[in-house]
C-alpha cells in the first residue's frame, strides 16, 4: 500500500488528473466485471482525462482478500433495487460464471457496484485531490528547507576560506616586513662595519716635530745642524 501509495503522490500529472484517475479506478472496481476491472478503469480514464496509473491503482480497492465479503456487499444492496431468486455463490465471482447463473443476478450485482460505486468515486476524488496538493506543498517545503540549508553550508564554507585567505596575507605580510626589517638592519651593519675600517685605515696628521725632522733631513737648516 505504501509503495501504491508513493507510486501515486510522485506522478508528475496534475492533482485533478491524479485524483479522477483514482476515483475512476475506485468506481470500477466495485463494479462485478471480474477479470476486466483494468483494461475498463484505463479506457475511462483517458475519457475523462484521467491518469492511467491512478486508475489501475483504484481498481485494487476490490481484491482476492476482500473480495467474498465486498461482492456479498454487492449481492445485498443490488438485491434491494431488484429481486433475484439466485442465492449468493462465493464460488462464482468473475463476470462468466455470473451471466452462467442468470442475467437477472448480473444484473443485481452491477446495480449494487453502481449505487456503492459512484459515492466512493466521489469521495475519493475530494480525498485525493486535497493529499496531493498538500503531499506536495510539504514535499516543496522540505526541498526548500534542504536548499536553504545546503545555500547556508556554502555560505559558512565560503566565509571559512575568506577567513584562511585573509590569515594567510596577514601571514605573507608579516613575512615581507620580517624579512624588509632584516635586510635593513644588515645594510645599517655593514654600512657602520664600513665606515669603521676607513677610519682605521685613514694616516693621521704629521706633527711639528716630523714636519721639522724632515726639514733637516732635506737640508733646510743647515745652520741649526752646525
Amino acid at each position: 500500500m505504501r509503495f501504491q501509495y508513493l507510486r501515486l503522490m510522485r506522478q508528475s500529472a496534475s492533482a485533478h488528473s491524479l485524483a479522477m484517475g483514482l476515483a475512476v479506478g475506485v468506481f470500477v472496481g466495485f463494479l462485478p466485471i471480474i477479470p476486466f476491472q483494468t483494461v475498463v478503469s484505463l479506457a475511462l480514464a483517458f475519457v475523462l482525462r484521467g491518469n492511467p496509473v491512478g486508475a489501475a491503482i483504484g481498481t485494487f480497492v476490490s481484491n482476492p482478500l476482500n473480495v467474498i465479503p465486498f461482492y456479498a456487499m454487492l449481492y445485498w444492496v443490488g438485491g434491494l433495487l431488484w429481486h433475484t431468486t439466485v442465492a449468493f455463490d462465493p464460488s462464482h465471482l468473475d463476470m462468466t460464471h455470473m451471466l452462467e447463473l442468470g442475467l437477472d443476478f448480473f444484473l443485481v450485482m452491477c446495480l449494487g457496484g453502481v449505487v456503492l460505486g459512484i459515492p466512493a468515486a466521489f469521495v475519493t476524488y475530494m480525498l485525493t485531490f486535497r493529499g496531493v496538493n498538500a503531499y506536495r506543498q510539504r514535499r516543496t517545503i522540505k526541498l526548500l528547507r534542504a536548499w536553504q540549508a545546503r545555500r547556508d553550508a556554502g555560505f559558512a564554507q565560503a566565509g571559512l576560506h575568506a577567513q584562511a585567505d585573509q590569515a594567510d596575507q596577514a601571514d605573507r605580510a608579516g613575512q615581507t616586513a620580517r624579512a624588509g626589517q632584516t635586510a635593513r638592519a644588515g645594510q645599517t651593519g655593514r654600512t657602520g662595519q664600513t665606515s669603521h675600517v676607513g677610519r682605521l685605515h685613514q694616516s693621521p696628521p704629521p706633527s711639528q716635530t716630523d714636519r721639522t725632522v724632515g726639514a733637516d733631513t732635506s737640508g733646510g737648516h743647515d745652520g741649526d745642524r752646525s
